[in-house]
């Protein structure tokens, strides 16, 4: 890794280690985290018309968000900036590791957010691929498996989203 690193904070789709590093090969995992005082929540609205996790500030520090926080070079980051779009912002939040301690870190939070649309059935798979690798706590992984989802119309899409863990 050459250059400035950034830290994000990935607690969506990209918390599979296949599914960022298929898009980021040069990413270092750096560990889980968790963000306290937001909650994970499908309320992204994305360019295939259904929605996509998002978190949301809560006025409760109970609520936590678990993700994991990936190292980026300059070049990975901006790639990344471009994968996720204007749909998002990047966002600077400080979550804590496993191992107690803090760090600054980049997330994408929504700007365009929806609740009438539920997410593709792949694109939860994805989401709960990621957490079931990083052991994330059994309540977080059934909130996620429960999701409510629709089936992709365009098989070759869900296809090809998934084909990275039968590779």
């Amino acid at each position: 890794m050459r250059g400035i690193t950034f830290y994000n904070f990935a607690f969506g789709s990209n918390m599979s280690s296949l599914r960022l590093f298929a898009r980021l090969p040069q990413a270092k995992k750096v560990g889980v985290a968790q963000l306290s005082g937001f909650e994970l929540k499908f309320s992204m609205l994305s360019t295939d018309g259904s929605a996509k996790c998002n978190i949301h500030q809560t006025s409760n520090t109970q609520d936590v968000v678990f993700g994991v926080v990936y190292a980026l070079d300059e070049c990975e980051q901006a790639l990344l900036d471009e994968v996720e779009g204007a749909r998002y912002d990047r966002t600077e939040v400080t979550v804590q590791l496993r191992s107690g301690e803090y760090v600054s870190a980049y997330c994408y939070i929504a700007n365009t957010l929806i609740t009438t649309q539920l997410p593709f059935d792949w694109y939860v798979q994805h989401v709960y691929a990621g957490a079931l690798e990083h052991h994330f706590p059994t309540s977080y992984l059934a909130r996620i498996k429960e999701q409510a989802s629709v089936i992709d119309r365009q098989a070759q899409r869900k296809e090809a989203e998934l084909s990275i863990y039968t590779k």
